[in-house]
């Protein structure tokens, strides 16, 4: 955690999320323990467990019992319930996942807050809990925008749960929330611009209503999970895939309606809630060239809203009983949760390995061309290639794909069959003739058969359709180095760290220049960075050992050692170590 990194995580995307809080929980976690998974996957836990926690107090709060005794065994099942739901395995054992664990935390906290200073209107601490509230939701937000929602929520919370009569005086304790929401969501869209597709108004709401439709049926009945949930096809409201989705919410809409005109705003509550969070997450669903329908990740906090409904539906008029006459409720509440927390034990059981996790997305959906592809790519790893074609060949059965074309044409190029290879490359390019990917890759193969010329225009052509191709930009200074154009290489990685200052390859050619204009101290900085990321490459590591031959010769040839013990055969290590005897 420096000064520097501190910068970089509260001015960038990842690649399209403004994720800053994440990030500095991973520096922490970093600090802590350093790479060993043990610390992260704890914070995860622990995380999950106080949202838990959360879930109980909120509940609580919103129910506003005359007993709290009668409603304090409820409340602490609604937050069992969300602590072992299935559904919430993937933002849990994922470590990506953990900005919508730490945003969720943010968001429930400032929701407490702002009920605190409802409930202690004009009194000094009520003031103190307002402003802790709004600068909990800004904390949400720099975890993950998906937070935005909040003012949402606390006017549903005055009208439908405190009851309070509409009037535009409503709306100004929400005027700071508000804003933030307004600031983020615009800093959201700047992110996601690149990577969303278009669709109309209607393809939206329908692949909206479907994603809704199955959040609920696995909310209800949390099996046969996955990682991915792909979506081929047209979308279309005349299909049983999107007519029935649409029919349901259209029903539980209307029945959310019926129960505000009978006094029963819990339930309309409830359902807005879970309509309202889960809002955002409904144009996610493009991604690059392939569409999913649900992520795991995306009902983690919109799932209060249900878990609130099923409490309040089994506390229905239990003020009238006393706690030693409702045995018959435990029963049924602790069977519930133990189903749920059997179901979670083995669906974490699915996020042991990369294998596992892919081999079962792929017999719930073989149509997914992420979990063929990562599957497919650790066969190319491991050395079973004909297992890796076969994979993805089979995937072309339910329909052209450039990822698919990519691989199959990256395990060719592995065994020798560049013309195949090339064929598979090209046909990627047909399919997107604006994705600079395939580019790259004919690139690669013009290199491998001689044709520089060639595989530089190709290379030029990838950087003019997408500037932020660090890969392709590495590639062309890289060729522009070996012929000579040491400015133009130069231009080309200056550039490229532009875009990303951590791609240890380009400090590495970058240094390079450095070291033959003799800028040896720029160059060793750039190497030292490099080492940083890579640590057990022998290149940078023998150009770093070299420019420290003078400087500090017991760290050379400490590092030199090292490189002899990956690969005693190594000869630049060999004749470094001869130059310090």
């Amino acid at each position: 955690m420096t000064a520097g990194n501190l910068k970089t995580v509260f001015t960038s995307y990842d690649p399209e999320l403004y994720i800053p809080l994440t990030f500095v929980s991973y520096q922490i976690n970093y600090m802590m323990a350093g790479l060993s998974p043990w610390i992260y996957h704890l914070t995860n836990i622990l995380l999950h467990a106080g949202n838990a926690l959360l879930v109980m107090w909120i509940a609580l709060l919103l129910a506003r019992m005359k007993c709290v005794a009668e409603l304090l065994v409820p409340a602490i099942f609604a937050g069992m319930l969300f602590a072992a739901h299935p559904l919430n395995t993937e933002a849990v054992a994922w470590l990506a996942g953990r900005k919508d664990l730490l945003s969720a935390m943010f968001f429930l906290s400032a929701w407490i807050g702002y009920i605190g200073y409802r409930r202690m209107a004009g009194a000094a601490r009520g003031s103190a809990a307002y402003w802790a509230s709004v600068i909990l939701f800004l904390f949400g937000l720099l975890s993950k925008v998906i937070a935005l929602t909040l003012p949402a929520v606390l006017l549903l919370t005055d009208i439908l749960i405190e009851r309070r009569k509409w009037s535009w005086k409503i709306l100004i304790d929400k005027i700071p929330y508000a804003a933030l929401s307004g600031v983020f969501t615009l800093v959201a869209v700047l992110g996601k611009e690149r990577i969303i597709a278009h669709h109309s108004i209607t393809e939206t709401a329908l692949m909206a209503a479907r994603s809704t439709a199955f959040y609920l049926q696995k909310f209800l009945m949390p099996v046969h999970l996955g990682v991915f949930y792909p979506y081929r096809g047209e979308i279309n409201i005349l299909l049983p895939a999107f007519l029935l989705p649409a029919v349901i919410i259209i029903a539980l809409i209307a029945c959310a309606a019926f129960c505000l005109t009978r006094r029963m705003q819990w339930m309309t509550f409830g359902v807005a809630f879970f309509l309202t969070t889960l809002a955002p997450t409904f144009i996610n669903f493009h991604k690059g060239s392939e569409m999913y329908f649900a992520s795991d990740r995306y009902p983690y906090l919109p799932m209060v809203g249900l878990v609130f409904l099923l409490m309040m539906a089994a506390t229905q008029d239990v003020a009238v009983l006393r706690l030693y006459n409702r045995f018959w409720m435990w029963v049924p509440g602790v069977g519930v949760i133990a189903v749920l927390t059997t179901l979670s034990f083995f669906q974490t059981k699915i996020w042991d390995s990369p294998a596992a996790l892919f081999g079962n997305t792929l017999k719930l959906y073989p149509e997914s061309v992420a979990a063929r592809d990562s599957l497919a790519a650790m066969d190319r790893q491991t050395g079973r290639y004909e297992r890796a074609i076969k994979l993805l060949r089979d995937g072309l059965a339910y329909g052209d794909n450039l990822q698919l074309r990519m691989g199959l044409g990256t395990v060719y190029a592995k065994i020798g069959r560049v013309e195949d290879a090339a064929d598979q490359f090209l046909q990627a390019l047909k399919l997107e003739p604006g994705n600079p990917e395939p580019l790259v890759a004919l690139g690669v193969l013009d290199e491998h058969n001689g044709k520089i010329s060639d595989a530089m225009e190709k290379y030029r052509r990838a950087v003019e359709i997408d500037p932020s191709y660090v890969s392709a930009r590495n590639k062309l200074g890289s060729l522009l180095l070996e012929t000579g154009k040491t400015a133009e290489a130069e231009e080309q990685f200056r550039a490229a760290l532009e875009w990303n200052p951590n791609t240890e390859g380009v400090l590495f050619n970058l240094s390079l220049i450095l070291d033959s204009q003799r800028q040896t101290g720029e160059a060793l900085e750039l190497l030292e960075r490099a080492y940083a990321l890579s640590a057990d490459d022998p290149r940078i590591m023998s150009a770093l050992a070299e420019h420290l031959l003078i400087s500090n010769p017991a760290r050379a040839r400490g590092i030199l050692e090292q490189i002899l013990r990956m690969d005693a055969g190594n000869q630049d290590a060999k004749n470094l170590l001869k130059r310090l005897q």
